[in-house]
């Protein structure tokens, strides 16, 4: 029964590691580019669209996708933008 258990607990532990090292990459990764977002947000603020017709916000959002480095899809429900991050890995996730 012990071995059992240690099998089942150990690819959670690795998991549960893997997941810590996962959310600390995201952290720092968050932190860098928290200004720039930061940035972005009071771009938009200080030049607001009516609905439905946010041409330019729209260009501000596909060009930071496609920095990150994003598949990109414009033109969605009129001026919807939608960026595509896609796993290094096949298969749904």
């Amino acid at each position: 029964m012990r071995r059992l258990l240690l099998l089942l607990t150990v690819p959670a532990l690795l998991a549960a590691r893997l997941d810590a090292q996962s959310d600390a990459d995201v952290a720092r990764a968050t932190e860098r580019l928290m200004p720039g977002l930061v940035e972005i947000r009071h771009d938009l603020h200080r030049n607001p669209e009516l609905s439905n017709a946010e041409v330019r916000t729209a260009g501000v959002v596909e060009r930071e996708l496609r920095r990150l480095g994003l598949e990109v899809r414009t033109g969605v429900a009129i001026t919807g933008v939608i960026g595509v991050l896609k796993g290094a890995r096949p298969g749904p996730v």
